[in-house]
């Protein structure tokens, strides 16, 4: 374009490559910083690779911060992809247990995670498992940085070396847009938005292409050219592409551009500026139909074919695009009062694109579907930033903030907009052809910013179409000599955006190893916890049911299966979780628990999503089976198993309970079981409480062994003298000759702690003698410990190697390190 406001026709490559060095840059440190806290508290995994995730036990490693669960799914969807050398995931199994669900999330963005992990692997050897990980920690930094690569050097080409660099630093920097393609958060909305970005600057290369005149390429009006017609259509198939990758995205800015079609074809009606325009837009829908038909051939072809799930791709969708480009261009031809537009044939064509444009909505209401319309819990969060805001609304979070500095922040980059309609109301100082540009490009800013005002997360979108109208009204300023205080404000007003959009994405943290945010610091507890329970179950694996967030961390770092999740494929699981919690009674809540093939509890203290599930579904948490587990009124089929959390600054005072759902237990060994629990928790004034309860059963050696053992916390010397008489005395009658292996354990135990020394060898060769891999599972982590050290002491290791393997495995490595010198 020969614009008179001219830049250097290099200086924005420069431009290019110091934005791409801050992106880089920036990168970079959150990627070590994602590093640093992946390596911390960690135990070393065991590489296997032969496993999905190639570490042993479907563990995994990589810090995903608070449990992002989108981040977690595409990372694990990715991983089963590679593993079952499928190109497409329509069903998994790792939450809504037994049964699992459908994926309809789209494949492309897992080709790419999937992509950059191939090409990890064959370069460094890592299992293809663990080279997903690496790709989630550079997948998003490396799409943003040939987003801003592709997009510029387009931008320079189409719409002129000043609009290339006011664009570069604006997709670098403006917030919170940039703030989407995070190292270590993958997500497919990165993809979404370069997708609707590219689509609407496709399609104003093709308005511009349209302007055709002697003295300049824009400035006279819009005549039809072939060339014009095919950027439309490629338009269109970059629309289709965007729809595939996320509906919630691409859809309103499909319907904004529509809208804009609409505004121009009023502003400029009776002129000839829109001769070319009205058909251009059957090629988009052309285009765009045609290219989302073959998405979803491509997606579902032949096994899912007919699925009317309106959150992904659909026919449905193609066949409203369609019909909105024929009534667009009806609409176009009506208000330019074109009389050859109003035969029969016209109407009937305009009957029939209103007709396939209304498919849509009417299937959306009579099936109930909000399809694109549909908000999840992640479109409540403002960015992927660590702080970032959360709320329901932008109005919900101005009532609970008020206006702040934040605020103002967000608002910045709408500064865009006042120019544009300065431009398009300036019939002096704009050609008509640029008019048509700057009114098509406010349309989905429009649309886009009113699901802003719905939805904090649609600001990304809003900031991808403000960039679209920033290179719009760039080219606008250079097409003629415009006054200097003019250009400078222009350039002063997208600076300001840009320093401080930056200010907001340069890393919080002043080196690689700075302090842990409130997400990763809870993050390290949940995979702590998620590898412990891993390697406490073993290969058999767990069926977890917890509260949501943590439901996904377990199923991510653990391999474990879960049932509620906050995916919002899994109702049924989250219907089955809340079915549980709130049940009444211990037979109904066990039948439900074996129907879904539970076999572990988890409740942990900083996350009460159980408790609200429990109301949600009885009303109440008091007389629900989570009100219950609560006060530790145990039913008889679940046994606590002690678990210590890892002593991470910023997580004091906080607790988890384990509970292993087991074969019905008679009253004495749950009670013994329970206080052992507590005794090892440290818990003792609960621990005594229960030794109150195990005086009931005198004639039990299980009963008798935990109750010395709480009467020895307790330091009741007294006590404990007159219970270990009575255990010495039911031994000598054999009373321990039918005791279960576990209880048998804890009497070794608990002799070896009254120096007894003859009788605890003697019951630790019994117990080596009948060890297996389940009965070392079973065992407590301090049980374990003790078991091995006092198997040492007497000379009694676990004569199979392999055992003995899986016993150090279980223990922490402070721990593991006695046996291994």
């Amino acid at each position: 374009m020969n614009f008179r406001f001219r830049l250097s026709s290099s200086a924005w490559i420069f431009v290019l490559f110091a934005a791409c060095g801050y992106l880089l840059w920036t990168g970079c440190v959150r990627a070590r910083h994602a590093q640093y806290v992946t390596g911390l508290a960690r135990d070393e995994l065991m590489v296997d690779a032969a496993s999905p995730t190639g570490f042993s036990g479907g563990m995994r490693s990589l810090m995903v911060p608070a449990g992002n669960e989108r981040s977690c799914r595409w990372i694990i969807q990715t991983q089963l992809m590679l593993a079952h050398d499928d190109w497409r995931i329509r069903h998994v199994d790792y939450d809504n247990a037994p049964y699992g669900h459908e994926v309809n999330a789209a494949s492309p963005f897992r080709w790419w995670l999937g992509g950059i992990a191939w090409l990890d692997h064959e370069t460094s050897g890592r299992p293809i498992g663990f080279s997903v990980e690496r790709a989630a920690l550079y997948g998003g930094p490396l799409l943003h940085l040939l987003l801003l690569v592709g997009g510029t050097i387009f931008v320079a080409w189409r719409f002129g070396p000043l609009a290339a660099a006011f664009f570069a630093p604006g997709l670098a920097a403006i917030f919170p847009l940039a703030a989407e393609y995070v190292p270590g958060l993958p997500d497919d909305n990165g993809l979404a938005q370069l997708c609707a970005l590219g689509s609407v600057l496709l399609l104003m290369a093709g308005v511009s292409s349209l302007a055709t005149s002697p003295s300049g390429p824009v400035s006279a009006g819009l005549r039809p050219t072939g060339a014009g017609y095919r950027w439309f259509f490629s338009a269109g198939v970059a629309g289709a592409a965007g729809l595939w990758i996320n509906v919630s995205v691409q859809a309103p800015i499909l319907a904004g551009l529509a809208l804009g079609g609409l505004m121009a074809a009023w502003v400029g009606r009776g002129q000839s500026v829109l001769e070319g325009l009205a058909p251009a837009w059957r090629a988009w829908a052309t285009g765009g139909a045609l290219a989302s038909l073959g998405a979803y051939l491509i997606e579902y072809f032949p096994a899912h074919l007919g699925s009317w799930q309106l959150r992904a791709v659909h026919p449905l969708y193609g066949l409203a695009w369609l019909g909105g480009g024929e009534v667009l261009f009806q609409l176009t031809a009506w208000i330019r009062n074109e009389p050859r537009r109003r035969n029969p044939s016209g109407l009937v064509l305009a009957f029939l694109g209103l007709a396939a444009l209304a498919a849509l909505p009417v299937f959306m209401w009579k099936t109930r579907q909000a399809g694109f319309l549909a908000v999840d819990l992640f479109s409540s969060r403002l960015s992927k930033l660590p702080g970032s805001p959360v709320a329901a609304s932008l109005w919900a979070w101005l009532l609970h903030d008020g206006i702040s500095a934040a605020i103002g922040i967000l608002f910045l980059p709408l500064l865009i907009v006042p120019p544009a309609v300065a431009l398009l109301w300036s019939n002096r100082w704009t050609s008509p052809g640029f008019r048509v540009m700057l009114i098509i490009a406010l349309g989905p800013v429009l649309v886009a910013l009113g699901f802003a005002c719905r939805e904090l997360s649609w600001w990304n979108g809003l900031d991808g179409m403000l960039l679209v109208l920033l290179v719009v009204v760039t080219a606008a300023l250079g097409e003629r000599a415009r006054p200097r205080y003019v250009r400078w404000a222009w350039a002063a007003t997208v600076g300001l955006i840009v320093a401080v959009g930056g200010s907001q994405l340069m890393p919080r943290f002043g080196e690689t190893k700075g302090p842990l945010n409130e997400s990763e610091v809870r993050s390290l507890v949940e995979r702590d916890l998620a590898h412990w329970l891993s390697r406490q179950v073993g290969p058999e694996g767990a069926v977890v049911l917890a509260p949501l967030e943590l439901t996904t961390s377990l199923y991510y770092y653990g391999g474990l299966r879960g049932l509620a999740t906050l995916d919002e494929e899994n109702h049924d699981g989250l219907i089955g979780a809340v079915r549980l919690v709130s049940a009444t009674t211990a037979e109904e809540a066990l039948e439900l628990a074996h129907r879904r093939g539970i076999t572990h509890i988890v409740i942990p203290s900083w996350d009460r999503q159980l408790d609200e599930d429990a109301r949600l579904g009885l009303g109440q948490v008091e007389g629900s089976l989570i009100g219950r587990l609560h006060q530790w009124a145990l039913p008889p089929w679940l046994r606590p198993i002690p678990y210590q959390l890892p002593s991470i600054t910023g997580f004091e005072g906080q607790s988890v309970a384990v509970l292993e759902v087991v074969d019905e237990q008679d009253d004495a060994v749950a009670l013994s079981q329970l206080a052992e629990y507590f005794i090892e928790m440290g818990q003792i004034d609960h621990a005594v409480a229960v030794g109150r309860l195990l005086r009931r059963f005198p004639s039990d050696p299980g009963a008798l062994a935990a109750l010395f053992e709480v009467e020895l916390a307790a330091q009741d010397e007294v006590a404990s003298a007159q219970t270990l008489e009575s255990l010495l005395a039911r031994l000598d009658r054999k009373a321990d000759r039918n005791m279960p292996w576990d209880r048998r354990v804890s009497l070794a135990l608990a002799l070896a702690h009254a120096r007894r020394i003859d009788a605890a060898r003697a019951q630790v060769r019994r117990c080596l003698e009948g060890i297996d891999e389940a009965k070392l599972r079973f065992l407590s982590t301090g049980s374990l410990y003790r078991l091995l050290v006092l198997g040492k002491a007497f000379g009694l290791p676990i004569a199979d190697e392999h055992l003995r393997a899986i016993a150090l495995r279980l223990l922490p490595v402070d721990l593991r390190a006695h046996f291994q010198q």
